[in-house]
């Protein structure tokens, strides 16, 4: 899958962000890979969870989700 625009990644991320914190909790995130296939932007969730979040905190901000995907 190729890059998404910025617009696309912060659509995706709302979709995801159900509670709207602005961070994606693992919890938010296994909820729509259950949904989704197992995947997120056709990344599986596992590899997705390893490679976006850079600080180690368990939570994937949108800077994080954005400099993953756009």
């Amino acid at each position: 899958m190729g890059k998404m625009t910025e617009a696309e990644a912060d659509a995706l991320f709302a979709e995801i962000d159900v509670d709207g914190s602005g961070e994606i909790r693992l919890s938010e995130l296994r909820d729509y890979g259950m949904a989704n296939g197992g995947t997120v932007g056709g990344v599986k969730l596992a590899d997705f969870v390893r490679g976006a979040d850079k600080d180690g905190d368990r939570r994937i901000s949108r800077t994080e989700f954005r400099s993953h995907f756009a």
